[in-house]
């Protein structure tokens, strides 16, 4: 995995603090929150900041792809058997007729014996099925298991925009940036 990419900062900017998201980058400074990444950088002054909203949230699109990626790898392990057979004795089947096409024409080959090599070709494709439904069946643990793992989404608005950033799983190093930099937002002081 490549290293994060760092924000460009001013000299005389105060880091306050630092998360890593993948190969991205959020800092907080004492005036600004930056997201430095491989294609972009944006920056945030603390005072455009009206919101700031974390959550976690299950990524139930994946966890449907992986349940839809079973039901089909299940239909795949039901026909496989049923669908070479089909073929192997449809191949089985026109033994007669490319017998007398042999006998018949000689040398050239007859519309017999070109069907009886595809039926033969798609009862060997057949055979591939149940490696296609593991194939499925593993593609579908990783789809679950990533929509399960969910996400943390973090929302910064800011004067009529947003930036949002996601990290993989429950993240508490996102939350307690995030805390950090809703105790840098100015706003109302109380007295106290």
């Amino acid at each position: 995995m490549p290293a994060p990419v760092q924000p460009q900062l001013a000299a005389n900017e105060r880091v306050l603090a630092e998360v890593t998201l993948g190969v991205d980058t959020a800092v907080l400074t004492d005036r600004r929150v930056v997201v430095a990444g491989r294609n972009l950088e944006q920056s945030l002054p603390l005072a455009h900041i009206g919101l700031v909203r974390v959550r976690f949230e299950y990524i139930v699109g994946d966890i449907v792809f992986g349940a839809v990626a079973i039901l089909l790898a299940l239909v795949m392990f039901a026909i496989a058997s049923p669908v070479r057979t089909f073929f192997l004795n449809q191949s089985t089947g026109l033994e007669t007729a490319v017998r007398q096409e042999r006998e018949n024409a000689g040398d050239t080959p007859g519309l017999a014996q070109g069907v009886q090599r595809l039926t033969g070709a798609l009862a060997t494709m057949a055979g591939a099925i149940p490696f296609v439904a593991w194939l499925a069946l593993v593609l579908a643990a990783v789809k679950i298991a990533l929509g399960v793992i969910g996400r943390t989404v973090v929302t910064l608005t800011a004067g009529g925009g947003e930036v949002a950033l996601a990290k993989r799983g429950r993240d508490q190093l996102l939350h307690d940036f995030i805390a950090e930099v809703g105790r840098h937002l100015p706003g109302p002081r109380t007295a106290g």
